[in-house]
């Protein structure tokens, strides 16, 4: 049984004895099978309550960073309508409407999901597009490049993913007729223009549109090839709101094989990708690949000690950190372009899509430019496309298209903190001066006809902040707070991108407006709060624990104490004396997930994520070391509700994978981490490319009470993870006494930067 089978024994029933009763040891005591030994449970996060409290992953079947996610959509409606959960499945439904080839894991607005297709037995059904299976998850199973099922029909349902190309077994039971609904108008956001073909008599193609994700006018084209290893006896097609096709394949059951294929361009540009990629008709060949290709990505970061439970969570955060950004250019380099056309990229190129900007740059990126500084450069090229052919850098690319989804221009702390942390590879001088246009530019065209990096950009630049307004009366900006205080985080990865660039006059300007955050401080309040286009803060009767006001997903208290990454030291100076800055933080992490409508930290979203390590900058390690373990041990778990949060394509995975390290990225643009202690005796991180760090934690404690680099002890609470400054070996030495004068000093603080530009 694999970790599936065991952890679903073990996450909802405690006791031993039930565990036993499962066939199987505790999870504690049992080691997977899988290629590399690593411990991924694909479920995690497919449960929990929606919206904001469900990781919204998925289990399909997807290679890293792959185009391909060939997995179920369920439901609870007996009229096929999607999941709750944004990502097409989710625990709680009891239902199957298809299996579809693409998706994206942890986002918080339905997309993908593109023409499911369902195995059904004996007549064709009145309604196909509304037609369902029974799903037990006890007939579940999935792990890394693969899932497996077993319909209440009695199909059972094999999966497994090459990066564009994956494979369909379907075995039917013997003496039914069995038939294949192929449901071309069925994408989770909706589709249109839909059409289904079956070109010859082993292969049916399916052209679609879909998107509008989150709201936004941006659509794509996808086209999926399904081919059949047998000739289909028959096939037909449906109409309507939903339309699709059917398909006999066989009239007394048994197995049938499908590769499924991919284009984001057209059909044969998928059926190219077949052709290339020779995905083949065994299963078993397939998913150990697929396994093989996860092992690779996961034995980047290699651990030994901690318990069976820290290492699985380790794997399975890696695992969803490093599903996104998504692939979309075909094995021949072709894929859609921001200008509607279809473009070619040089042999070896790849193009990305699905960044997803303002989630991603915090955690997700510095982790995938240290472990693949060439995809992160690959990403960053990918945006620099996107730029050329649409006009401007985007912050939540979809497919072909500008989302617009959250605030701030984030293309600019993404690709700093891409650069900070070793994804290089791409030219730089060009970028800044696009992230510089984009900064100080307020009129011109708008890229597709909609989209702006800076909505309120000359409020911005002529007041130091973007007034407040409230959605009723003016668009885009309801959440003018925490714009500014995006925007600012915005100005400082320029200045640091342009100082890499050796462009000094550009650093020096945008780190003056990286300041910009100051605006929004209220003296009385000692809170950062969201201003009118008159200056006036919010009246006092006006409660700013709530949601939100002013703030995009989060509060005053959540964004005060973590949207100001480049300057902690000077905003928690602003805040009051040390002791009551300390008291205040402490009562922020009372709560750890609180939500939104809450002063409390809300670590399942990224405003809060930072707020743990805060205490760094006020000379109390010891209180950041306990925050981290707590949300470690308390918001993190094994099963489908084991996420705090929306994953957000690996964003918060991506956390808890920095925070079982005893590291985390501090701020965007940077390669400073924080310093608590690892989950682990020894964490071994190999890069694809660059010098291999050792992380070694000597006692078991809670706390940090030395630390050295490379064999130099230091009593700083932060380190650089930079590509030139790496280090080889870092030795963590811990102590359960809370009183130690570890990164106790002021001079032991992380950097802060407020003022001039700094190298």
């Amino acid at each position: 049984m694999t970790l599936r089978g065991r952890t679903r024994c073990a996450a909802y029933a405690v006791a031993l004895a039930l565990a036993l009763a499962c066939g199987v040891a505790p999870l504690a005591a049992a080691a997977r099978a899988d290629p590399g030994g690593r411990d991924v449970d694909v479920f995690t996060g497919t449960g929990g309550s929606v919206p904001w409290h469900s990781g919204n992953t998925t289990p399909a079947a997807a290679r890293p960073f792959g185009l391909l996610h060939l997995g179920p959509d369920t439901t609870t409606s007996r009229e096929g309508r999607p999941s709750a959960t944004a990502s097409g499945y989710g625990w709680q439904d009891d239902r199957v409407r298809g299996f579809s080839a693409t998706h994206l894991s942890g986002a918080g607005c339905p997309a993908m999901g593109d023409v499911p297709f369902l195995p059904v037995v004996g007549r064709l059904p009145v309604d196909p597009a509304a037609t369902t299976a029974g799903l037990d998850h006890d007939d579940e199973d999935a792990g890394p490049g693969w899932y497996r099922t077993r319909l209440a029909s009695g199909v059972d349902v094999a999966l497994a993913a090459g990066e564009r190309t994956g494979l369909a077994v379907l075995t039917f039971p013997r003496g039914r007729t069995a038939r294949l609904l192929v449901k071309g108008g069925d994408s989770l956001a909706g589709s249109r223009r839909t059409q289904v073909s079956f070109p010859s008599r082993r292969e049916i193609a399916v052209s679609t549109t879909s998107g509008g994700f989150c709201g936004s006018p941006g659509h794509y084209r996808v086209h999926v090839v399904l081919r059949l290893a047998r000739p289909m006896l028959a096939h037909g097609t449906w109409g309507g709101a939903r339309p699709g096709g059917w398909v006999t394949l066989d009239r007394d059951g048994g197995t049938s094989r499908v590769q499924v294929a991919v284009s984001f361009v057209d059909v044969a540009g998928a059926r190219r990708n077949l052709e290339v990629e020779r995905p083949g008709w065994s299963y078993p060949d397939l998913r150990t690949t697929a396994a093989a290709a996860w092992a690779r990505e996961l034995g980047r970061v290699q651990v030994t000690g901690g318990t069976a439970q820290d290492r699985a969570l380790l794997d399975t955060a890696l695992y969803h950190a490093l599903l996104h950004p998504t692939l979309v250019s075909d094995a021949d380099g072709r894929y859609p372009g921001f200008d509607g056309t279809t473009r070619r990229l040089a042999p070896g190129e790849r193009h990305y899509s699905a960044i997803a900007g303002w989630d991603a740059y915090r955690t997700q990126v510095p982790l995938l430019a240290w472990l693949r500084p060439d995809v992160a450069s690959a990403v960053v090229r990918s945006l620099a496309r996107m730029a050329t052919q649409g006009g401007w850098l985007p912050r939540w690319p979809l497919v072909a298209s500008y989302t617009g989804v959250m605030n701030g221009d984030s293309a600019a702390p993404l690709i700093a903190a891409a650069h900070a942390f070793g994804g290089r590879d791409f030219a730089l001088d060009p970028l800044v001066t696009r992230l510089v246009r984009q900064g100080e530019q307020t009129d011109g065209a708008p890229g597709q006809g909609w989209f702006r990096p800076r909505p309120g950009l000359a409020d911005y630049l002529r007041l130091g902040y973007v007034p407040n307004t409230v959605p009723e009366r003016g668009w885009p900006q309801p959440h003018g707070a925490s714009t500014t205080l995006e925007y600012a985080v915005d100005d400082f990865a320029v200045s640091r991108l342009a100082l890499a660039a050796g462009r000094d006059d550009v650093a020096e300007r945008f780190a003056a407006r990286s300041r910009s955050w100051r605006t929004l401080l209220d003296p009385d309040r000692r809170l950062l709060l969201p201003r009118d286009a008159a200056g006036a803060f919010p009246a006092p009767d006006i409660d700013t624990g709530g949601c939100c006001n002013g703030f995009q997903e989060g509060n005053a208290t959540q964004y005060t104490f973590g949207a100001v990454p480049q300057d902690v030291a000077g905003l928690l100076s602003s805040l009051g004396p040390r002791d009551t800055v300390v008291d205040r933080l402490d009562e922020v992490h009372t709560f750890l997930n609180a939500g939104a409508g809450s002063p409390h930290a809300w670590l399942g979203n990224q405003p809060s994520f930072l707020t743990p390590w805060a205490y760094l900058w006020l000379g109390e390690p010891a209180r950041t070391a306990d925050v981290v373990a707590r949300a470690r041990r308390d918001l993190w778990s094994l099963g489908p509700g084991g996420l705090p949060g929306n994953d957000d394509l690996g964003s918060l995975s991506a956390w808890f994978v920095w925070a079982s390290l005893g590291l985390y990225p501090l701020t965007p643009g940077t390669p400073a981490v924080g310093i608590t202690p690892p989950a682990f005796e020894t964490v071994t991180v190999r890069p694809s490319s660059g010098s291999v760090t050792v992380i070694e934690r000597v006692g078991t404690g809670r706390h940090v009470a030395g630390l050295s680099v490379d064999g130099v002890p230091t009593s700083a609470s932060w380190l650089s993870l930079g590509p030139g400054s790496r280090p080889g070996v870092v030795r963590i030495l811990t102590t359960d006494e809370p009183a130690q004068a570890w990164g106790t000093a002021l001079a032991d603080a992380p950097p802060s930067w407020d003022g001039p530009a700094q190298r």
